[in-house]
């Protein structure tokens, strides 16, 4: 599964984003997705080594919003006759079935 690892040392002068959250300054944005867990874990201890009074925050993700087919027309026998795309958010289960997220 992977991970996003972010610099969150100066959290509290970030500015406000209109969905509630907080706007990651450009310079803060993540740019690698680490592999697994363990390695995530090496390298977020590796940044705080590196630098003083830096915070460094590791995301698991919990979710994925996907979009898939929901069958809306099926005839007596159950077959599907037509279908939608409809998005979905679908919850990711830790373990070792996660290897095969679509990112």
């Amino acid at each position: 599964m992977t991970h996003l690892i972010l610099d969150g040392a100066d959290m509290d002068t970030w500015q406000r984003h209109h969905s509630g959250g907080l706007l990651v300054p450009e310079r803060k944005r993540p740019t690698v997705l680490q592999a697994d867990r363990q390695r995530a874990e090496l390298e977020v201890l590796r940044l705080a080594r590196e630098h003083a009074g830096g915070l460094f925050v590791l995301f698991a993700p919990v979710a994925i919003a996907k979009r898939v087919p929901e069958a809306t027309h099926v005839n007596l026998r159950g077959e599907v006759l037509r279908t939608s795309s409809v998005a979905r958010l679908l919850t990711i289960a830790d373990g070792p079935e996660d290897d095969d997220l679509p990112f």
